[in-house]
């Protein structure tokens, strides 16, 4: 489980659209289940048109993931985008970090043909021929 933080700046983040949020969000964890916190930003700036800014900040053990998407005004693609950006993210960490093994050294694997030796050997130590 994770902890989700939306604030908003310049914007009304009432109900509505924080359980969009969290809606959208919550598809990450199924990608990434050691996701400890997810911050989201909504922003808006007024130049000539109104755009809206959409960031994000994942937190997993180790590693802090980050994205921002600039739309015009539209919350629903924003998120979709803003999601998609974090998904490649998570899958790209989640590659990188799936093949180590750090509780298990190579080297202490004894294969099948040290095994067999080892027995041969410590049948001749037994017979004292060694």
């Amino acid at each position: 489980m994770y902890t989700l933080n939306i604030s908003g700046h310049h914007v009304q983040s009432g109900e509505e659209v924080q359980e969009l949020v969290k809606e959208k969000m919550d598809h990450l964890s199924r990608i990434n289940n050691t996701i400890t916190t997810i911050n989201v930003v909504l922003n808006t700036e007024k130049h000539e048109i109104h755009e809206l800014i959409v960031e994000a900040s994942v937190h997993i053990p180790g590693h802090d993931l980050f994205a921002t998407v600039n739309t015009d005004k539209q919350l629903k693609p924003a998120l979709d985008l803003l999601v998609g950006k974090l998904e490649k993210q998570l899958i790209k960490h989640k590659a990188k970090h799936s093949g180590r093994q750090h509780h298990l050294n190579a080297k202490d694997v004894e294969s099948p043909v040290e095994r067999q030796m080892q027995a041969e050997f410590d049948e001749l130590v037994e017979r004292e021929v060694i």
